[in-house]
Formats: C-alpha cells, structure tokens, sequence
C-alpha cells in the first residue's frame, strides 16, 4: 500500500471535518504505509513536519501547565474546571503541544477523563493535523496528583528495600494507572544520585550509590515504557535531572554544583547513560548550573554530549519556568528572547513555559528573523512527534476505563512499605514486642498522614491534609489496631514534660514517631541536618521515666540522631513509606514482619561530616593525628534482621579473566538464626592501586533472597572488566591491571588481575 500525501488528507478532513470515524480512517490512509506496529515511521513524521506552518511546529515545543486554563480552582468537595475558551485558544489558535500538571490539588478519575477528553477532542478534532497533546505529570511514587491512585514509598524508600523486581513492578502500577488516564508522559524517575543530603529533592533519589541509581531507574524506566496491550510504550518516563542537579555545593535547591568532568563521568552519567541505551523517551534538564554554566544554555551538555556523544533521540525539556531565569537568575542572558535563544541553540526540544506564550512568540520571531534556522525547530519537532507516535497517541489518545489499577497496586504498595523499613538498632532484642507490654505512643508523626506520605503527594508539598483520602490509615489507627494494651500522647501534651514524665513511668515501652515536616524543592531548604530540638528534648524527657525507648523515624532525608541515639533501645528508619506505611511499621513492631530494609545512603553522625561510603583513602584517617573522619551513625547498606545470617566460603574465579573480561564471584550464605528472613547480599570491589586515586570500595552487585531458618543458598555474581574499571586522566574509561579485593559482609578476597 503506497502513503497517502497530507494533501489527501487535508481534504478528507475538508469535507467530512469532525466526522470521529472518518477523521480515523483518513488518518490510517494517511500514515498507512509509514507506519510499524502502528507508529508513524520518521519518513511520515518528516512528511507531516513539512506540511506544518512555523507556529504549528513552535507550538509543539510549547508546553504550558494548566493553572492558566482553568476557569476553576479544584479544592476539596468542589471540582475541577477548565476554561474551554481558553483551552481552546492554547490548543487551535496557539497549537500547544503538551500540557502538564494540575491546578494545586489531586483530580478525581472523573475529573481527569473529562479535562483530557476536552483536550484531546480539540487537538485531534480541531486541528488541520490532528496531532494529539501529550499530557505530562509529576507521577513520582505513584500518579499521586490522582485522588484514587496507589501510592508508594518514595523513591529512597524505594531504593531501601534493595529489590528491583519491587521497584519494577511499583513502576508497572503507577504507569498502568496514570495511562488510564489518558496522562501518557511521567516526569520521573529522579535519576540524580542522592549525595548530598541537606538537598531538598534527596529522598526522591535511589540513594548515594551510582550503581544502585542505575540498576533501580532502569528498573522503573523499563516498567513504565514497558508494551500496553496495543504494543505502545504505556507512558514516556523522564530521566532527570539531566545533569548534576543533586549535587549543589551548598546543599540548597537550584543553586550552583561546581563537579569536576571526571566526577561527573564517574559518578554522575551512569544512570543517565544506561536509561539512553534502554530507550527512556524523554530527558528534564537539571534547573542550576555546573562550573558556571547554566545547563539550560549549554550546548556541550545538551548537544555535545547528551545528543551526540551519549545517543539521546527522545525529547529534552527544560524544568519550570528555567528559561526565564537564564535572564532573571543566572543572568547570562540579557532578555528573555537571547534566554530562548540560548536554550534552543543549546538543544532544548519543549518549552516548560508554563504560563503563557512569550516562549512560543519569541522563537518564532527569531526564525523569522534569521537567527534560528527552521531546520533546528523541525529536528525538535520530529523528536517529539516520534515520541508521541510511540506512546500510540495517534492512534489512542482518550482515557481507557478498562486500564483502570488492578488489584495488585495495594498489595505492591504494602510489600513496598514493608521492605523498605530499615531497623538500624534492637539492644537486647527490644523487638519484635510481645504484646503483654503497655505501650505509650506519640510524636509529631504519629497522628499525621502527611508525614507518612511526603510531598508530591494530592498537592506539590503534600502539606494539606484535607486533601488526603479518609481511607488511609495513620500510625495512631494502626498501633490501636495492632496492639491491646497501648496509650496515645496527643502532640499538645508531649509540651508538658511532667506529663510526659507521668504517662511514660506507665509505660513499659515507649514509641515516639519523629521525623520531618514534609516539604520539596526551595521550600525544603534547610540550614543543617539536625532533628528538630523539641522531638530530641522529648526522647529524653521518655526515658528519665525509665521507660525503653523505640524511636521510629518518618523523615525524608537523614536527620542527626547523635543524642536519641544512646537513649533508645530501638531505632527504627520509615522514610516516608506512603499509605501502607503505618500498618507496614506495625507489623515490624509487632513481629509479623521480619524487617529487610537496608541503607541506601550513609547515615550520617554530624552536619558537617557527610562522607559517602565510597570515601577515597585520604579521607579515612590521619596518619600523624590518627584520626579518624569516618564516623558516621549508620554505614551504607546496614540493616538488621529478627533472624542472623552468616556468610562463608567467599570465590573469585578468575581464572579466565585475561581471556573473557569476566570472572564469578560466590559466596555461601546461611539463615543461622530462628525464623524466616530476607536478606541483601551486597558484593563490593576495591582496586588496591590505580593511577586515579581509587575509592576504599564500590558496591558492583546486589541481590535480595529468600532465606528460610537454617536455610544455605551459594549465590553468584559475574562481573566484567567494565565493573572494574574507572574514569581515567584522558576522562574516558580504563581498565588497570593490579590487585582487586572483591568483599562480601565480613569477608574478603584479593587477587591480581
């Protein structure tokens, strides 16, 4: 079958114009032949891209958010309400090609159906293309802008349970949900890694470890682009930030990283290079800059690199409102349209305006006036009409009831809570409680929902409360529910120490649920890492009482516990674990859990002593004072069991390694202890000697298992020469010859390479 041109199309469209069916079937003539598993081929795409005016094509790289079109503001028990005149004016007379976001709360199912029905039916009825808008949104642990959705833990809670299948299938759930939609474009994951923890965005990275970010973002990238029954990707993921964002030397939001090329390379690109050759659709570039250079403006790290070096064809976007502050921030533009010009001549493909079309009037002053060829603006047009043609648009644009959440989203929500919780202390084996105890419990997390949760969850900072589903359980309604002989401490009277004193002599164990007060992005800019002064004051008020103390943290990011530590018996880490969160904190109280979590990050002791475990020699001590800067509260990857597991018979088969690049690591692990238990086998290589300082060691595997009591399983691990090497003095990778010491739990092996 030979392609129909456009130009029959076009006059198909003429004469039967908003005819559903006939707009289908001419669209099927039209890009017939050019299409594979129903996508449009890059031939059709440059066919259309050709017949498009210029404002056409600047349109599609407009994206607007949809505060701007709304008629009315959603709030709790009123709906949502867009203004159809307006949307109308975005979508036919200024051919905006994405839209984003919510207008500052969660909609319903309803609410949402409706609004992507009224834009779709514009943009696919009304258009003299019929391109389809792509709908983008923060759906960051589950579609949480989405009243009924499944939530999840957020991401370093995520990373905590150190099981990727977990974080596949979490993927899995939110991109199925948020497809149903008809929302087909997720802003996540964060694939930045977590390495400086007073940023405001930490907890949504899958923590310190470069290879740990690597192997979970794809995990999630992979599940979300996975095949819809119509063979489409089900929703376009984003990596971002692309690149650097999580490592500003101040700690505060969107201000300046100053990261070295080597740094960057080693530490920074990995996870971003791996979701490229996995087939992410889209890239956020990172709102700050690097060594004096916004990234928003930089052709080296948007077209040199990320393009043409690293392969990148999907769509770049830029990050709220970024292009303007090349102008009013980082000033290195003098007006907004040299801001735009920059960002396109760096190689952004879409526009984040997002509140109006200053964006859209600019650029196309600038093509008309010689200073951006047209040819640069239909590249970009192409990357995100082939990304649009991926996730099926053309064909599938509407909202599908029968893709609704199946019945796995609660059950994968609550596995993931229940994985993620880290028990970082037990003396004398204070837990699991037995029950007979009388319980007192309070803190601020206690009764709160938003703790559990965090931001970006029904409202960017997830701070409204009203806006939270009666349904969802705090940790008040389950510790009642999970225990017969407890007592709660409303926050109003954790201000009396007397009663305080008086409630917890009572009590034979007291359960404080701390932590921090939601909050992302410059909102969550703190000045040091310390846990609030009155929750510590609290902990010691507890336990002049004589009480035994188990403290359980909701916090988004590691605050100090330097001074609770010594008074608890038990210390229990809940990141912000979502809505299974309370009842998954209670089954590790009560023992129905064994708890399975593992850091993530370094937990650190100090403010001022944030040293990751891949800490280079230098670092470790000093030879004429003998002291010792790594000292932190927790290590990466600790956690502790019900049960005890030991380790033995560590391997290194090398003996093929000059020849093949690859070698098996195996060690024996043994359940040594009374009940069932999952563990976290972590394998860790240290390079003896390179001519690049080396790190005292790098986490290269890890795998999740099953143990039943008494149970021995061998597990192996294959490693490459590539898993060995590092960013050498010329920046690129290297392999060295030498001595390797590859180190399981407790036990270690050197041999030469």
């Amino acid at each position: 079958m030979k392609t129909f041109s456009i130009d029959i199309f076009r006059s198909i469209k003429a004469k039967y114009f908003g005819h559903p069916l006939l707009l289908f079937v001419s669209a099927m003539l039209l890009f017939g032949a050019g299409r594979a598993n129903g996508q449009l081929s890059d031939t059709s795409i440059s066919e259309l891209i050709g017949q498009m005016s210029l404002a056409e094509k600047v349109g599609q790289m407009t994206q607007l958010t949809i505060q701007p079109l709304s008629a009315v503001k959603g709030f709790p028990g009123s709906p949502f309400q867009v203004d159809s005149k307006l949307l109308r004016e975005a979508i036919v007379n200024r051919h905006v090609g994405s839209l984003l976001n919510v207008y500052d709360m969660a909609l319903t199912t309803s609410e949402w159906e409706k609004l992507i029905n009224e834009i779709q039916d514009l943009a696919v009825n009304e258009t003299r293309h019929g391109i389809p808008v792509i709908y983008g949104i923060d759906a960051v642990h589950g579609n949480n802008y989405h009243v009924e959705a499944t939530l999840f833990p957020q991401s370093i809670g995520m990373a905590a349970t150190w099981n990727e299948g977990l974080v596949a299938e979490a993927g899995r759930v939110t991109a199925q949900e948020t497809r149903s939609l008809g929302i087909t474009w997720n802003f996540s994951p964060v694939l930045d890694v977590g390495r400086q923890p007073l940023w405001s965005r930490f907890f949504e990275t899958f923590g310190e470890d470069v290879y740990m970010a690597t192997v979970l973002g794809s995990a999630s990238i992979e599940a979300q682009q996975s095949p819809n029954s119509d063979g489409y990707a089900t929703v376009a993921a984003t990596g971002k930030h692309f690149l650097g964002y999580s490592l500003p030397l101040s700690g505060k939001d969107r201000t300046p990283a100053w990261i070295p090329d080597r740094m960057l390379r080693e530490y920074i690109l990995p996870p971003f290079q791996k979701a490229i050759d996995q087939g992410v659709l889209t890239m956020m570039v990172n709102s700050g800059e690097i060594n004096g250079e916004p990234v928003h403006a930089s052709h080296r790290i948007l077209t040199e690199l990320l393009k043409e070096e690293l392969g990148f064809e999907g769509i770049i976007v830029t990050d709220w409102e970024d292009i303007a502050k090349l102008y009013s921030s980082h000033r290195v533009a003098d007006s907004f349209k040299e801001a735009v010009r920059q960002v396109v001549d760096a190689g952004i493909d879409m526009a984040m305006v997002p509140y109006d079309y200053t964006f859209t009037d600019v650029l196309i002053e600038l093509v008309e006036e010689g200073v951006i060829s047209e040819n640069r603006i239909d590249e970009s047009v192409l990357r995100i009409l082939r990304v649009k043609s991926k996730l099926g648009l053309f064909a599938d644009s509407r909202p599908r009831k029968a893709a609704n959440k199946g019945a796995s989203g609660p059950s994968v929500s609550l596995q993931a809570a229940q994985e993620s919780i880290t028990l970082l202390k037990n003396e004398n084996g204070v837990l699991p409680l037995t029950g007979s105890e009388s319980i007192l419990f309070g803190g601020p997390a206690a009764d709160s929902k938003t703790f559990l949760h965090g931001s970006w969850t029904y409202t960017w900072q997830g701070m409204e409360r009203e806006t939270y589903p009666e349904s969802i359980p705090t940790f008040k309604q389950k510790m009642e529910d999970g225990f017969s002989n407890v007592a709660y401490m409303a926050w109003d009277e954790h201000l009396d120490p007397d009663k305080v004193r008086a409630l917890s002599n009572r009590a034979d164990v007291v359960v404080l649920a701390l932590g921090e007060v939601p909050s992302v992005e410059k909102p969550g800019d703190i000045e040091s890492l310390e846990l609030a002064a009155d929750q510590v004051e609290l902990a010691r008020t507890v336990v002049e009482s004589g009480a035994r103390l188990v403290v359980v943290l909701f916090q988004n990011r590691p605050r100090i516990i330097r001074q609770i530590e010594p008074l608890a018996a038990a210390i229990i880490l809940a990141y912000q674990p979502g809505p299974a969160g309370a009842q998954a904190v209670v089954d590790v109280l009560n023992g129905t859990v064994n708890p399975s979590g593992h850091l993530p990050f370094t937990y650190p002791r100090y403010s001022g002593s944030i040293v990751p475990y891949d800490y280079k020699w230098s670092e470790q001590a000093d030879i004429l004072f003998g002291q010792d800067a790594i000292n932190p509260q927790y290590p990466f990857g600790w956690g502790l069991s019900y049960t005890r597991y030991e380790y033995s018979n560590l391997r290194v088969n090398a003996g093929a390694f000059a020849k093949t690049g690859k070698l098996e690591v195996s060690v024996d692990v043994m359940n040594a202890g009374d009940r069932d238990g999952m563990d976290v086998i972590q394998l860790y290589t240290r390079d003896e000697y390179a001519s690049i300082t080396p790190s005292n060691r790098r986490l290269r595997r890890f795998r999740k298992i099953n143990l039943a009591k008494g149970e021995v399983s061998t597990q192996i691990f294959e490693l490459t020469k590539a898993d060995l090497s590092f960013i050498g003095k010329a920046n690129v990778p290297v392999f060295e010859e030498g001595a390797f010491t590859f180190i399981i739990d407790e036990q270690s092996i050197t041999v030469d390479l």
